[in-house]
């Protein structure tokens, strides 16, 4: 709140969401939705990007840098674990490291 009352422009958050926490999934535990909406009411410019297409990353930031007068969020949508199938999506990783079959079998995927 105060960055936009400040009208702090050369600000830029970054918010990673991808919908998970430790106890589960965020709409289960603590619905924090609608993200953008909630933003733009404490007066910030949003930007909903793909978290994983740094072109799209890229191409908000650049245009967050010709916002006047607010301050900027990227709201970068990711999947926990992307990449590798079976972290995909997973609860039970968020903040366990992967045993070292895991690990060897993740890295085979790359």
């Amino acid at each position: 709140m105060s960055a936009a009352h400040y009208k702090i422009d050369n600000l830029c958050a970054f918010l990673d969401y991808n919908g998970l926490q430790i106890d589960g999934h965020v709409k289960d535990i603590m619905n924090v939705d609608p993200l953008p909406d909630k933003w733009k009411s404490f007066g910030w410019h949003v930007f909903e990007v793909d978290g994983h297409d740094i072109g799209a990353i890229l191409d908000a930031l650049h245009k967050a840098e010709k916002i006047k007068g607010k301050p900027s969020i990227i709201i970068c949508k990711t999947i926990k674990g992307k990449g590798v199938s079976f972290f995909e999506n997973k609860v039970e990783y968020h903040g366990v490291a992967p045993t070292d079959d895991e690990l060897e079998r993740a890295l085979e995927k790359l």
